[in-house]
């Protein structure tokens, strides 16, 4: 009975939202004021949340006469993952993001003076809740016969920052629909006179949830995956990262616009093309297109109708840009050293950027498609040899930018000259750094970590000098993000690794460190069993044990590897574990020098970006 009450919230919340898209067309046609009560909002936003709440009650009480419960659970499975089990598949991850979509609708209803944004809200809503119910329905039921015991999740997904690490990401991709909404506003309605500063407002809530769910991805591959890497170019992780980038652009395009009243044009488009992008990212995950640890099983039909919806959104919104009435001031750059020069700049090459990893990610599809069913695999290769060089002209500029003035003030060309000598003079400084291992990559590296840093912490420094709320969060974004480049390019010019079998009491060396294979246990946990397989590190005046393991899980019948780790933000020493080969284990131990920097740096980035809201009495 719960599962069809929860189908009926969400066809509920559905026909609202379709009823006011319907309504407010008519009474546009007709020039009649259409306006929605806040009850029917209110209603409209618990609907979804109790169709949500009653996916949950499924899960937790193992319902699985429910077919999503029987394929995503357990009965063995703690409590808190079976909660969180409900995003770990495609029907749930949906209602997921329709929750978030519907709370975001609600919070700019309550918010915003725009009904013309709500419209384009209650739009979005209707295609994706239409999505779900005829062709994703959660609630679906399995009878007369449900399997005993369910499926299980997926092992990959039974962690903590699971938990957390979708969730956060979809608040970042449900919230790029609000600066598409009001970018959709202002194009039918001229007199919404603050729709730069509410649409930039909103792109930095949506940017900074993107920033934390993205590194918590990243720290989830790190520690879960057992390979020791951070960031592997997945398709998926690509198409997290490509609205990411986008929303960057946007912000900055968005500043522009609402202090000088230029880029208006740029900034709208911006804004379809970030909300674009995320659903490109919904595409290639639920489409089967793509091979990755973070897709979901699919048939074609369903991505075909994604897609579907990708069109019509670009079509629908392109007729609405094409007839707007959009006015920039006239202008042209009085000074290369301005701040709009080099804002263009940086939408140039952050675009750029979003565009070259696009294109590798998209590329084995469309290359399938024409060879004939041919594969071909773009990896790390084609995205470092692209993407460093923009990076590094985009950081480059970024150092300049920051440092600039907009055209009605001075910027005095020492605070340049400054910035260019310290640039100069720490690539100097950390080149020394790496005379024994010179390389093109390195070099490179050096260069960018040199600049961005060069202007990022003087700016930083200065706006937390200046005490202005507005400087102070944009002096802790830049900073993060220097911070996080300087983590990059230390560990990949750094690190190091040793794979060996190791056998009993028979030590082996990494760097610094002397590491003593001791023995393994067995040990049984309440949905899995586990070999526990000790180390003894020892380091100048340090000695402490790790622990990795290879878990076994009998109902889906896999074998999950847990590597053990040593954090510091000086360096992780990490050790995973692979096959046990006669009396040892077959090891890869790696050293990895300052790489919390990377999640420290994304942290103080969200955290400046969440900063810049409190300076708003509303947003």
């Amino acid at each position: 009975m719960i599962p069809e009450i929860g189908l009926l919230f969400l066809v509920l919340a559905f026909t609202i939202s379709s009823f006011y898209v319907l309504g407010n067309s008519f009474s546009f046609y007709r020039n009649i004021n259409f306006i929605i009560s806040p009850k029917i909002v209110y209603l409209f936003f618990f609907s979804v949340l109790l169709s949500f709440i009653c996916l949950e009650i499924s899960f937790l009480t193992d319902d699985f006469s429910v077919l999503y419960v029987a394929n995503n659970s357990n009965e063995n499975l703690p409590d808190y993952y079976k909660f969180a089990a409900l995003w770990g598949g495609h029907e749930g991850s949906m209602l997921l993001y329709l929750l978030f979509l519907s709370l975001w609708t609600l919070i700019f209803y309550l918010k915003s003076q725009s009904g013309f944004g709500i419209f384009f809200l209650f739009v979005i809503f209707s295609l994706f809740s239409g999505f779900v119910i005829f062709t994703s329905n959660p609630f679906e039921r399995l009878l007369p016969f449900s399997p005993e015991g369910g499926l299980d999740l997926n092992p990959l997904l039974q962690d903590f920052a699971f938990t957390i690490h979708p969730p956060t990401l979809y608040l970042g991709y449900t919230a790029l629909t609000l600066p598409f909404a009001i970018a959709m506003a202002r194009c039918v309605d001229p007199s919404y006179k603050n729709w730069a500063s509410d649409l930039k407002n909103w792109s930095v809530i949506s940017w900074s949830f993107l920033t934390l769910g993205i590194a918590l991805g990243s720290w989830w591959a790190y520690y879960e995956l057992g390979w020791g890497g951070w960031w592997f170019w997945d398709p998926v992780e690509n198409s997290s990262l490509i609205p990411w980038l986008i929303a960057t652009a946007l912000i900055h395009s968005a500043i522009a616009t609402s202090k000088r009243n230029i880029f208006s044009k740029w900034t709208v488009l911006l804004s379809l093309g970030a909300i674009l992008s995320s659903y490109i990212g919904l595409f290639l995950v639920r489409s089967g297109i793509v091979t990755s640890v973070h897709t979901f099983a699919l048939d074609p039909e369903r991505g075909l109708i994604l897609l579907f919806i990708i069109l019509f959104v670009l079509i629908f919104s392109l007729i609405i840009y094409s007839s707007s009435k959009l006015t920039d001031l006239s202008y042209t750059y009085a000074s290369i050293l301005s701040r709009e020069f080099f804002f263009l700049i940086n939408n140039v090459f952050l675009i750029i950027l979003a565009v070259a990893i696009l294109f590798g990610t998209i590329y084995p599809i469309i290359y399938e498609i024409f060879s004939g069913g041919k594969d071909i695999s773009v990896g790390k290769p084609y995205f470092d040899s692209v993407t460093v060089p923009i990076a590094f002209f985009l950081a480059f500029f970024q150092g300049f930018g920051i440092l600039s003035n907009w055209s009605s003030r001075t910027t005095e060309p020492k605070t340049m000259y400054a910035y260019f000598a310290i640039l100069i003079l720490l690539t100097v400084s950390l080149s020394a750094l790496f005379l024994n291992n010179i390389s093109v990559s390195i070099t490179v590296t050096n260069l960018m970590i040199s600049g961005i840093l060069a202007g990022l912490i003087y700016y930083a420094f200065l706006q937390i000098k200046n005490s202005r709320k507005v400087n102070l969060s944009m002096g802790f974004s830049h900073f993060g993000i220097a911070v996080m480049i300087l983590g990059i390019g230390l560990v990949s010019s750094l690190e190091s690794q040793k794979e060996l079998i190791a056998f009993k009491e028979k030590p082996f060396e990494l760097e610094n460190y002397k590491i003593t294979y001791l023995g393994e246990e067995k040990n049984v946990a309440q949905n899995f069993s586990s070999d526990e397989v000790s180390f003894r590190v020892e380091n100048l005046n340090q000695e402490f044990n790790l622990i990795a393991e290879k878990r076994y899980y009998p109902v889906s019948k896999s074998i999950m590897t847990e590597a053990a780790i040593h954090p510091s933000i000086k360096e992780d020493l990490y050790i995973s574990i692979g096959d046990q080969v006669e009396e040892g284990w077959v090891v890869k131990a790696q050293l990895k020098p300052f790489v919390r920097l990377i999640w420290l740096g994304a942290l103080i980035m969200a955290f400046g970006g969440f900063l810049s809201l409190f300076r708003f009495k509303s947003l």
